[in-house]
């Protein structure tokens, strides 16, 4: 929570200082009334007492006062909200080079992992597919929000071939168009989440799939696994590393970004932040008007319970402290 006024809050020192005093007045009360020593007599003037309810005026009437001051303070709460019928398709290389275990266990069980972790992040109502691709792409999971057959689909992955990154953006960007044709033709938010750890060594060149992705206003975040400047074999045969130039390119392209993981908690870690960033967005609330009605509620319910004159009430405190922050707004708008 922010203010936009918050030097208004020192207010609440006063009534924190009230507080304090009506705890000390009641103090001196009861000292003060222990000193009759003929408590049967005592009672007999004074009647029934109202024992602990008596608080509940001043209670309410300080808490009244807070809540006016801190709408006074024009308080603005910074929220996560999930999207509405967002889309992810999931990527995955299963290239023969993702055998390898310099990313532990494997590169592609890190990704399963990873992938794993990037759909728990999403909101229940966001769909997800995944795509697969070596020497050739395949849909292994249609857009939907049964994640059991996504998770089903990246459980039976196994690694071999070669590497055709461009005709899996295609089937990616192709299936995120068409569904959205069957949804009705909204923008709704979608999002590519590509992985892989090789350079592109079959199908077309992957950049002519960005016109494409830009087109249908989709997203492409990239992401490279593996290990920057090392050799490292798989099966006795050394693999290449991660072409990061057309990844960067890929993102920057389509309006995404580009992450490099050397190991399997910094790929978790990416996967997850993604899931988070992308299922939810930013809502500001601004929370001055609720305040001011908690405000005077709790006034007017104190002033109900102690039956203290109505119009005084409204008069003195009431009008003053909601016309108070509509002051201060005009103030600040001129």
């Amino acid at each position: 929570m922010i203010f936009q006024q918050p030097a208004l809050l020192f207010g609440l020192l006063l009534v924190a200082l009230l507080a304090v005093l009506y705890g000390f007045a009641q103090r001196r009360r009861k000292q003060y009334t222990l000193r009759f020593t003929d408590v049967a007599l005592l009672e007999s003037v004074v009647g029934k007492r109202p024992g602990r309810r008596r608080h509940l005026p001043p209670i309410l009437f300080l808490l009244g006062a807070a809540g006016l001051i801190v709408a006074m303070a024009q308080p603005i709460l910074n929220l996560e909200i999930a999207r509405n019928d967002s889309s992810v398709m999931l990527v995955i290389d299963t290239s023969g080079s993702m055998d390898a275990t310099d990313v532990q266990p494997t590169r592609l069980e890190a990704a399963r992992s990873a992938a794993h972790t990037l759909i728990s992040q999403l909101p229940s109502n966001a769909r997800v597919g995944l795509v697969s691709f070596s020497s050739s792409p395949v849909l292994q999971a249609p857009l939907s929000d049964n994640r059991d057959s996504v998770s089903s689909a990246l459980d039976n992955l196994l690694a071999g071939g070669a590497t055709d990154t461009g005709d899996a953006l295609t089937v990616a960007i192709d299936h995120l168009t068409a569904s959205a044709r069957t949804q009705g033709g909204g923008k709704a938010p979608a999002l590519i989440v590509l992985l892989t750890d090789g350079v592109t060594n079959r199908g077309p060149d992957p950049l002519q799939a960005v016109a494409q992705a830009k087109a249908a206003r989709i997203v492409v975040d990239t992401v490279g696994i593996g290990t920057r400047n090392g050799a490292v074999q798989v099966h006795g045969q050394d693999i290449g590393g991660v072409d990061e130039a057309a990844l960067s390119a890929i993102a920057s392209g389509t309006g995404g970004k580009y992450f490099f993981a050397e190991a399997a908690g910094q790929l978790s870690r990416i996967y997850s932040s993604l899931g988070t960033e992308f299922g939810y967005r930013p809502f500001r609330f601004d929370a001055t008007i609720p305040m001011v009605v908690l405000g005077t509620l709790a006034v007017l319910v104190g002033a109900g319970v102690s039956g203290v004159n109505f119009s005084v009430v409204v008069s003195k405190i009431l009008l003053p402290a909601v016309m108070a922050p509509v002051v201060a707004a005009f103030a600040a708008g001129s």
